[in-house]
């Protein structure tokens, strides 16, 4: 494994992304059934034949970066119902395979805390949705002077040694330029909402986005404010936006799901025509349904529960002895409203 060193990028409170690369605001957040801190999880010392009933156990560690996140969450609740299946314990050589999972709330420390209590209690391998770039390390080191493999997912850590779960945050921002070269009229007037300064998703996606629509020269931006990764301050720079330029847009391109909801909503609420083109990310069902009805022309299709599914994957790969790459990246797609229904029913739960 390679140190990765990524401070120039600041701090990251998650990534972003589909999103906001988890950690962004929900209003639907729900608790972790297996408990919201690893100091809560059922006590019993693994050692190297299992726990103390004598079964031959195996203990997974997945830190989350907020509960209350409608993307990681249920990421985490994949990892967690992956590994615990019979077919991953006897795929592994094992009698039962536990994931201990942890809730840390946007907190840094907490989540230094977690990591340092699931170590104490015994796991094999660490995941970690982490809540800042440079943070991350103390957990990450933690993990490494006990000798416990680290998958950073959705995020990096700013050192330490660690391999990445996720996606590829530039290739997000690139599609979605890519997108805009290929369909966008001549001479198109461009308003792009940036996520929250600093992060590490709002970085890399704008800089994929600006590479990719360079190459057409008549396109213009007019105008990048941050949104930060919020439903309603996009909303409020949309609005903005709207009365300052008026019919000049011609695009609007967010780089995650909750702003592509509140530019939305700003957008209905004044162009009853649909003359402005909104290009952004789709990380679920409810999302989808902007691109079903019209209100988002294009996203990005970035499924974050199909992550906590790679981490499984990556946990047994691991179990099993295999070499595992230094990233390991789910498929983004281009999502349409041709071929958005297909997208949902294959892999969004109903």
């Amino acid at each position: 494994m390679k140190k990765k060193l990524i401070a120039v990028l600041l701090t990251v409170s998650m990534a972003a992304a589909v999103l906001s690369g988890c950690g962004g605001s929900s209003d639907s957040g729900s608790g972790d059934s297996s408990g919201t801190d690893a100091a809560a999880e059922t006590e019993g010392a693994k050692g190297e034949s299992g726990s103390t009933s004598g079964d031959y156990v195996y203990r997974v560690g997945f830190v989350n970066i907020d509960n209350a996140d409608q993307n990681c969450y249920p990421a985490t609740m994949n990892f967690k119902e992956y590994v615990e299946s019979d077919e991953f314990a006897k795929a592994v050589g094992a009698d039962k395979v536990e994931a201990m999972t942890a809730d840390s709330a946007l907190d840094i420390e907490k989540q230094t805390t977690n990591v340092e209590t699931m170590l104490t209690k015994g796991v094999d391998m660490m995941f970690i949705i982490g809540v800042d770039t440079e943070g991350n390390t103390a957990a990450v080191e933690q993990c490494n002077a006990e000798g416990i493999p680290v998958f950073m997912v959705g995020t990096e850590a700013s050192g330490g040694e660690w391999k990445f779960v996720g996606f590829n945050e530039t290739e997000l921002g690139q599609k979605q330029g890519e997108w805009c070269v290929e369909n966008l009229p001549e001479n198109a007037n461009i308003c792009y909402i940036e996520g929250t300064p600093g992060r590490e998703a709002a970085v890399l996606r704008k800089q994929g986005f600006m590479d990719a629509i360079a190459e057409r020269e008549d396109l213009n931006v007019l105008s990048s404010q941050t949104g930060e990764f919020e439903a309603e301050t996009s909303m409020k720079v949309t609005e903005d936006w709207l009365t300052t330029y008026g019919d000049d847009i011609n695009c609007i391109v967010c780089p995650d799901n909750f702003s592509a909801l509140g530019a939305s909503q700003a957008i209905a609420a004044v162009d009853k025509t649909g003359s402005i083109i909104t290009c952004g990310v789709v990380g679920n069902r409810e999302d989808g349904k902007l691109v079903q009805n019209g209100q988002e022309t294009y996203g990005v299709f970035c499924y974050w529960p199909m992550i906590g599914t790679l981490c499984g994957e990556i946990a047994q790969q691991q179990y099993l002895g295999e070499e595992i790459p230094e990233r390991s990246n789910i498929e983004l797609f281009d999502m349409t409203k041709e071929n958005c229904d297909d997208l949902l029913d294959e892999y969004c739960a109903k």
